[in-house]
């Protein structure tokens, strides 16, 4: 059985920073977001650690994680969006990365094929995984559940973060829309 749990309630770390988007689904482990702040703001500039290619996609630079973060227009506070080597099933249960590659991943603004700098953001997360089936044995009496790293962790927050794969979407002032990240994280 997939991960509903993830499916219903979507990343941790996003929660109170999203609306939920009221599209069709086009698959039932599928949970959807526009990123806004409490106050309705949904206006961001996006900063990323990564490599561009050529349809605009950012992707990992080498072998290190790449890192998204979009910036309230107005007053400059950031939210992480995703951070690769956290997020996802991979960087929760299978892979490590060198802290001093995590500690060295410069930020850069993201500008659109039409050097947009201002967009609306919309998240999309897949939870394929069966947490409780495949590790539901290794969660601790009072909840936790280890990570490679060897962080302990609620078990729901691992079930709600350990998605399989993530994208983001932008649409600029004009309404052009752009798809940023599409990661397989699984």
């Amino acid at each position: 059985m997939m991960n509903m749990y993830g499916v219903e309630h979507g990343p941790v770390y996003l929660q109170g920073l999203t609306k939920s988007v009221a599209a069709e689904k086009t698959h039932e482990v599928e949970w959807q977001g526009k990123l806004q702040t409490g106050d309705g703001h949904d206006q961001f500039h996006i900063f990323y650690y990564g490599d561009l290619d050529e349809d605009d996609l950012i992707m990992w630079h080498d072998m290190t994680p790449l890192l998204v973060y979009a910036e309230h227009a107005v007053t400059g506070e950031r939210y992480l969006l995703i951070d690769a080597a956290k997020h996802g099933y991979d960087a929760m249960v299978c892979e490590t990365y060198p802290e001093e590659e995590l500690n060295n991943r410069p930020l850069r603004p993201y500008l659109d094929v039409e050097g947009e700098d201002t967009f609306e953001v919309f998240l999309t997360a897949y939870y394929n995984v069966a947490w409780d089936e495949e590790f539901g044995e290794d969660v601790e009496p009072d909840g936790t559940y280890e990570l490679i790293t060897g962080e302990r962790v609620h078990f729901n927050e691992v079930k709600r973060n350990g998605y399989d794969a993530f994208a983001i979407r932008i649409r600029n002032r004009k309404g052009v829309e752009t798809e940023i990240v599409q990661e397989e994280l699984a």
